[in-house]
């Protein structure tokens, strides 16, 4: 009969010397955290921002360089500065040297609505800005339905397009009491030509630049940017005075013509 094996349980003792360096690591750890947790703010960098100040987003977020860093509630502070009317996304960043980095996202100015005296932002929002800005005026009432379709298109044009617009007049398209395109704005252009467009072709604006260097008349017209069709309509300011004067007269010697017909 095989003798039974017994088990000895040797306990370790921690040595002086290894308490001693345990205890040591647990400290600077605790030091460590300690320091990170009351690090002030030593440096805030704000990138993305073109028309809110970074005064502006330091306040929102009530930022200051006695906060400290890491017991910043991010969440809270990008909510805050997504508050602002400009502002449509925030990020932060915090990094081990106490410098807290802000990344915003701004909404696109589109124009200044001239009959609520306010600018319109790309989602629609109307804002009061102190400050002039160089985008275009739509200088008339328009719709509500139509004016949120309106936006909806025109936040895809290319801001360098957008930017070569002075201003903007609702002016839609009708003829013998019959509106035959709700959907049609006029717009100025700093180049001194003109573009007729609807809402449905406005995605043709973003070929402006492409339109113009086509066309052989280097004379100033308007663009017919309105029409479904791939053919590019152009007419010069000149022959569409012509025109005019044309037609009217013809409406001078129609009447001339009717007097007389009624004398006889």
């Amino acid at each position: 009969m095989e003798e039974n094996k017994v088990k000895v349980k040797v306990k370790r003792k921690l040595s002086f010397k290894g308490l001693i360096v345990v205890l040591l690591f647990v400290y600077l750890l605790a030091m460590l955290a300690y320091f990170l947790y009351s690090m002030p703010i030593k440096t805030i960098i704000i990138k993305g921002n073109n028309l809110t100040s970074d005064q502006e987003i330091i306040n929102a977020a009530n930022l200051n360089k006695n906060k400290k860093i890491f017991a910043l509630n991010t969440g809270q502070a990008r909510k805050k500065i997504e508050n602002l009317a400009l502002i449509s996304e925030a990020r932060i960043n915090k990094n081990l040297l106490g410098k807290l980095t802000i990344k915003v996202t701004e909404e696109k100015i589109l124009f200044y609505y001239q009959p609520e005296a306010k600018y319109v932002l790309s989602d629609g929002t109307r804002v009061n800005l102190d400050k002039p800005l160089g985008v275009p005026t739509l200088n008339n009432f328009v719709a509500t339905d139509t004016l949120k379709e309106f936006i909806k298109h025109l936040k895809d044009i290319d801001p360098d397009i957008l930017s070569l617009v002075s201003e903007m007049v609702y002016d839609p398209d009708i003829k013998d009491d019959i509106t035959l395109d709700d959907g049609r704005f006029f717009f100025k252009m700093n180049d001194e030509n003109s573009v007729y467009i609807n809402i449905v072709n406005m995605e043709k604006l973003n070929n402006y630049h492409k339109f113009i260097a086509s066309l052989s008349d280097t004379k100033k017209g308007i663009l017919y940017l309105d029409s479904s069709l791939n053919s590019t309509i152009f007419t010069t300011y000149d022959k569409i005075k012509a025109e005019k004067e044309k037609a009217e007269q013809e409406d001078v010697e129609n009447k001339e013509n009717e007097e007389e017909s009624d004398e006889n």
